[in-house]
């Protein structure tokens, strides 16, 4: 299910405080050992970098910072906005 206009509007990257713009249908790499997905278009592997286990290509919601570029996604219908020190899927960036 899409993210509501209402939430994406009160929503910010935790970092920098500048708005969050939502991307639907984006490729993830899942680790499944690790339980960890990883943007597609930042990785340079396809291998977990935790792990090194071979992932799976999926498709999923995003929501990525306008100014500082960085990404959160969103599983099962809640984003998951932590910052950088509490990202186990930054490892490979």
């Amino acid at each position: 299910m899409p993210i509501s206009k209402e939430l994406l509007e009160i929503l910010a990257c935790p970092i920098d405080k500048k708005d969050v713009e939502y991307k639907k249908d984006e490729d993830f790499l899942l680790c499944k050992k690790c339980d960890i997905r990883y943007y597609a278009e930042r990785m340079k592997q396809n291998t977990c970098p935790k792990c090194g286990e071979e992932m799976e290509k999926i498709k999923g919601e995003v929501l990525v910072c306008v100014e500082c570029n960085r990404w959160y996604p969103i599983i099962d219908d809640i984003p998951h906005m932590l910052p950088d020190e509490l990202r186990e899927d930054l490892a490979g960036q």
